[in-house]
């Protein structure tokens, strides 16, 4: 590992303190470059965190993708050749960096120009594998397989970057505060600049999706506040509508989303179903007039 000097880049929102010391004490195994920048609001107890760990308190919410920039700028600045991203909700197993850092030789060896290289997530409010996307050309789910997939993007949590893709392809896109982010900056790099997103099937780590899952038909969906309702909706239509980043049959897709989840999201909901239609709705109708950044529900 010695040609790579990872910075592993964690970002968290009002996070409980038992499992974020989980979490971090499964990172800190890995690498002793940790930055954490928090999105907490105001003023409160200082997060306690491993020797080491570089902590920037923002002492307010400014969105997943500016904190992500923020600590990225900071890793680049003291030499990071490869970001590591992760959240508060992921738990990493032992040998996650060297099998990815592997992964990640393999890739360069094929002569692949990687994005950004993902591993397999096991949900924990699921209970299962998540699959990987495709898009051929619409989205196409597989089930991970051995080996190294090509995948449409991967998940921020547990991707990791090489900096100078990240030189070339530009930051995370902060105006759409969160959801979508990972997506946008994959297809992004990959559309706009010829890098490809990798996962693989050989790493899987421990991920929690959103605050719970309900059944619905024949599958699990996860359950999610209406103010994160609102941001999917609302960045779904911004991403079909205004963005150069997805293929034009994406971006047809993701706009029959929008409107498709607008409807249903507030049907599934197991509570609040008013105050979720009234955030779908407004997202929809904030995404088709390009109204982007941060949004406070009344």
């Amino acid at each position: 590992m010695s040609e790579y000097k990872v910075f592993c880049i964690v970002i968290t929102y009002r996070p409980d303190a038992a499992h974020l010391q989980r979490v971090l004490a499964s990172i800190a195994q890995h690498t002793p470059h940790v930055i954490l920048v928090d999105n907490t609001p105001g003023p409160h107890a200082a997060i306690a965190t491993p020797e080491g760990v570089q902590c920037i308190t923002l002492g307010e919410n400014l969105g997943i993708a500016a904190a992500q920039n923020i600590g990225i700028r900071q890793a680049l600045a003291q030499g990071a050749n490869v970001i590591w991203l992760s959240d508060q909700d992921t738990i990493y197993p032992t040998n996650f960096l060297a099998d990815m850092l592997t992964s990640l030789r393999a890739c360069q060896a094929q002569g692949i120009r990687l994005a950004a290289l993902g591993p397999s997530y096991f949900d924990t409010h699921k209970g299962s594998v998540q699959a990987f996307v495709r898009h051929t050309p619409f989205t196409k789910f597989f089930i991970p397989q051995p080996g190294l997939q090509k995948v449409s993007h991967a998940i921020a949590s547990g991707a990791l970057i090489p900096a100078k893709v990240l030189h070339e392809v530009g930051l995370m896109q902060e105006n759409l505060f969160i959801d979508w982010v990972d997506l946008e900056w994959c297809w992004r790099a990959k559309n706009q600049y010829g890098y490809q997103t990798i996962c693989t099937g050989d790493v899987v780590i421990e991920h929690t999706m959103g605050d719970g899952s309900i059944r619905f038909l024949w599958r699990k969906v996860g359950i999610r506040t209406p103010l994160r309702r609102y941001y999917m909706v609302r960045n779904a239509a911004h991403i079909a509508l205004y963005s150069r980043s997805a293929t034009v049959p994406i971006r047809v897709e993701t706009f029959a989303k929008a409107f498709y989840w607008t409807l249903i999201f507030p049907l599934i909901a197991p509570s609040q179903k008013g105050q979720h239609l009234r955030a779908t709705l407004a997202g929809l109708w904030d995404g088709l007039r390009n109204r982007m950044g941060q949004k406070t529900l009344a």
